[in-house]
């Protein structure tokens, strides 16, 4: 073949091949869902996308309602305050301790009427600079343990968070708490 010919269709492919790679590109491959020992990532929508990354710690201890009944507390503390857009949830997972273990499964968001007595479901509240340190909690939604032991917990959740004025924010991501 021609090395003029050669030449021409060598810069035509390598002048296309990068357009058509950043073409294919879509949204989804920008939000990475590897998520590492320790951390979590989370993407909260209000009138804007946020998408969050941070550290996640949890702990576990029983505690006992006024009627004498026991329960298994699972607390998971989003820490991002290091983060670009700083912020802070914790969320807290009951369940009446039948079987001495936090199983792995599906638990919803619901009402508490008290602090100082625990009931089974989740609840949970977030905080951030991103909107205007207001405090919110959660409404409805859940969260999903996918592996539970002494040294971890991982899993996803789907909450729907209200502040006082009533403004909503959705948050949806995975963890893995150390």
């Amino acid at each position: 073949m021609n090395p003029i010919a050669m030449k021409i269709i060598r810069i035509i492919f390598l002048g296309f091949l990068p357009l058509l790679l950043i073409s294919s590109a879509s949204k989804a491959a920008e939000l990475s869902t590897l998520v590492l020992n320790g951390t979590y990532i989370l993407d909260v929508e209000e009138n804007e996308h946020h998408q969050l990354l941070g550290d996640i710690g949890f702990s576990l201890s029983t505690e006992i309602s006024s009627k004498g009944t026991y329960f298994n507390v699972l607390k998971l503390d989003f820490n991002g305050n290091g983060a670009v857009l700083p912020h802070h949830m914790e969320v807290v997972v009951c369940k009446e301790n039948k079987t001495d273990a936090l199983l792995s499964g599906m638990y919803k968001v619901k009402a508490i009427e008290s602090f100082l007595n625990p009931a089974d479901g989740v609840f949970g509240a977030y905080s951030s600079d991103v909107f205007g340190e207001k405090l919110y909690f959660t409404k409805e939604g859940s969260i999903r343990i996918t592996h539970y032991s002494n040294t971890s917990v991982k899993g996803t959740l789907s909450l729907l968070l209200v502040n006082q004025k009533g403004e909503i924010i959705r948050v949806k991501g995975s963890f893995d708490a150390i």
